[in-house]
């Protein structure tokens, strides 16, 4: 299967009153719809063209230590 080089197509999802996103309201247009409220999402999930850069650092080791709580024995005599 060959690669797609042009995407002329975007996606859109519709949101209702309250902000949420409308449950099966994904479409692919090449223009945002007039009726209703859409947003445009991301359509292709590989090959985004962004360029990213990525710094490591040195491994670093972190040990804890878990100590256990001091009891107290209290007596009372009977009355």
């Amino acid at each position: 299967m060959g690669s797609i080089n042009s995407r002329p197509l975007k996606a859109f999802v519709r949101y209702d009153g309250s902000h949420r996103i409308v449950a099966g309201s994904l479409i692919l247009r090449k223009n945002k719809p007039k009726v209703g409220k859409w947003k445009e999402i991301q359509a292709y999930e590989c090959c985004f063209l962004t360029s990213t850069t990525t710094t490591t650092a040195a491994p670093t080791t972190t040990t804890s230590t878990t100590v256990a709580p001091t009891t107290t024995t209290t007596t009372t005599s009977p009355r």
